[in-house]
């Protein structure tokens, strides 16, 4: 398939300006937007490690940087407020210290009740539902959608991620479905608010009743699909990846695999891999050990059972 200007990636810290430039040179056909958060505190941020990230010497101004670099390729930027507690006061901070580096945004994701101060201070761009708003049905994004306008794209994952029937209806109302490939979120998990302890207990009742291997074949999607019906793509207007806590060579391996469909050399090479199409962090203890002959038995049978054979 061709996945020219098909990919959401996150902008991560993890590099230097010279990988950065490297990267985009040869990316940049495929990248559609990258997502950030502001370098103003750490409410801005879902994980303090790069909040804290910022501290260090240089790393605004590589912030900055990479924001040109993507601009100057026609990459568009989309801008974060995805976490708890952020207030009319902070949204303006930071579309302040955009433009104060004539920087606009084409996309703003946020978290519902943060719409009236998002759409003040950013009237004209584009607006996503995060995936941190924890959806739980399909009707409930049908109801969000019915009651607030101009939303014009919604992150998908955990529940969501092989719902094509979903994927077409909201395609039909006009509102782009983002799914995020390779977050690997438990699919009954209550809620998302940003607490890692939530996400864990969620992920050990699971484990109380199912394998590792069956949870992660579950809550991953790999590759093949993308190119086998299984997710109906046509229907996807991007594809997210999950992936600003880690180094660009996390991004470059994530895209690679997803684009060539190259799976068993990454595994081969180093276990931790496992996490490019599911890194959810309660994973990372359990790749070094799972069998993998029980997590490709366990995907085939999910795919096979998803398309009805």
């Amino acid at each position: 398939m061709d996945f020219k200007k098909r990919f959401n990636v996150g902008l991560t810290l993890e590099t230097s300006a010279r990988e950065f430039d490297r990267f985009i040179d040869e990316y940049h056909p495929f990248i559609h937007s990258f997502y950030f958060s502001p370098p103003l505190g750490n409410r801005y941020h879902t994980r303090s490690r790069v909040a804290l990230e910022f501290l260090l010497p240089g790393k605004k101004r590589l912030f900055l940087h990479m924001l040109e670099r993507a601009r100057a390729y026609g990459i568009e930027l989309e801008l974060l407020f995805n976490t708890l507690r952020v207030d009319g006061a902070m949204v303006e901070a930071a579309r302040a210290y955009l433009s104060e580096h004539a920087l606009t945004p084409d996309s703003v994701c946020y978290l519902l009740p943060y719409e009236a101060d998002v759409v003040r201070a950013f009237p004209t761009q584009k607006r996503i539902l995060s995936f941190n708003n924890g959806f739980l049905s399909p009707c409930g994004i049908d109801g969000v959608l019915d009651a607030h306008e101009g939303i014009s794209s919604v992150v998908l994952g955990s529940l969501f991620i092989r719902n094509n029937r979903f994927f077409s209806h909201l395609s039909a109302r006009g509102t782009a479905p983002y799914l995020l490939l390779n977050n690997a979120c438990s699919f009954n998990c209550a809620t998302c608010n940003n607490t890692a302890s939530v996400c864990e207990a969620a992920f050990r009742k699971n484990l109380a009743t199912h394998s590792v291997e069956y949870l992660y074949a579950l809550q991953s999607i790999f590759p093949e699909e993308l190119t086998d019906g299984t997710v109906d793509v046509d229907k996807i207007a991007l594809f997210k990846i999950s992936n600003r806590s880690s180094p660009l060579s996390f991004l470059r391996d994530a895209l690679n695999s997803y684009m060539t469909g190259e799976m068993d050399a990454y595994i081969k090479k180093d276990r931790r891999n496992l996490a490019l199409w599911g890194r959810a962090g309660y994973f990372w203890p359990y790749f070094k050990k799972m069998d993998m002959a029980r997590v490709y038995a366990y995907k085939a049978e999910i795919l096979a059972r998803k398309r009805g054979v």
